[in-house]
C-alpha cells in the first residue's frame, strides 16, 4: 500500500522526534511507499540534551521500519543558524529533489518558529520540479492550521462488526500501528519530561472529532497544499 501511490517522499525534520510524533504511524502503514527522513538540527534552544543522545534516539525508532531511511544534517544545532538561502542549498546538495513524489513538511501556523522556517523553505525547495507539498501537524501547531487529509492508525470499532462481517486482519493491522507508535514514541528518552510526550496528550494530539464519527480512533493529520499526477 502506497499513500497517495507516491513512490518516494522527502520528509523535513526540523528537530529529532518532529517526523516521528507526527506522521509515523503514516511511515508503518504505508509500507510501499519510500520516506526518506532528514533531521536537519540537533534540537531546540532548550534542550540540554546532546547530539549523540538526540541521534541516537530517533535512530531506535527507525529500527525495523524498512521503508525509513533516515539522516541527519551534521554539525547544525538550531535552524536558525542558517538563512533560508543557506538551507536550501545545504538540500539541494544533499538530495535530487525532482526524484521525490512530494515534500512533507511543518506548517506555517506553527508557534514554534524554526518549523515555520523550515515550511517557508520547503517552497523553495520544489520550485523547478513537480514535487507536491504536504504539510503534517506536529505538538506546536496551531489550532487556525486546518487539516484536509487524515491517516486512520488506530484501533477503531468497525460498523460492520455488528453484522459479522468486520476485517479482523485490518484491524489487528491498525491496532498494531498505533500501539507500536506509542511504544517507539518511548525511545525519546530526553523528551519524556516534556508535556507532550505524556500518554493522554498523544491520544488526545491523535484525536478528531470528524475522524471519531468515521470510526477513526487515532489519525495522523495533513494538509495537501499541492500535488501533480
Amino acid at each position: 500500500m502506497k499513500l497517495l501511490n507516491y513512490n518516494k517522499v522527502l520528509c523535513l525534520s526540523p528537530h529529532p522526534d518532529d517526523i516521528e510524533y507526527g506522521m509515523l504511524g503514516t511511515i508503518m502503514k504505508y509500507k510501499n511507499t519510500k520516506f526518506d527522513v532528514v533531521v536537519l538540527s540537533q534540537g531546540g534552544d532548550f534542550d540540554e540534551s546532546t547530539a549523540k543522545e538526540r541521534q541516537g534516539e530517533c535512530k531506535k525508532v527507525w529500527e525495523h521500519i524498512d521503508n525509513i531511511n533516515g539522516c541527519f544534517i551534521e554539525d547544525i544545532k538550531f535552524i536558525k543558524d542558517k538563512d533560508e538561502d543557506e538551507w536550501v542549498n545545504i538540500l539541494e546538495n544533499k538530495f535530487d529533489i525532482s526524484s521525490y513524489d512530494c515534500i512533507i513538511t511543518t506548517s506555517p501556523s506553527d508557534s514554534h518558529f524554526e518549523h515555520r522556517i523550515v515550511s517557508d523553505l520547503t517552497y523553495a525547495l520544489v520550485r523547478r520540479s513537480k514535487c507536491g507539498i504536504i504539510q503534517y501537524k506536529s505538538p506546536s501547531t496551531l489550532d487556525t492550521w486546518i487539516p484536509n487529509f487524515f491517516v486512520d492508525i488506530g484501533v477503531f470499532k468497525n460498523r460492520n462488526q455488528e453484522d459479522g462481517h468486520s476485517n479482523e486482519t485490518h484491524v489487528l493491522f491498525m491496532a498494531g500501528i498505533w500501539y507500536i507508535k506509542l511504544n517507539k514514541l518511548k525511545l525519546f528518552e530526553s523528551q519524556q519530561d516534556k508535556s507532550y510526550f505524556e500518554e493522554e496528550a498523544i491520544k488526545s494530539f491523535h484525536s478528531n472529532y470528524q475522524c471519531s464519527n468515521r470510526d477513526m480512533q487515532h489519525v495522523e493529520s495533513f494538509k495537501i497544499i499541492r500535488g501533480y499526477n
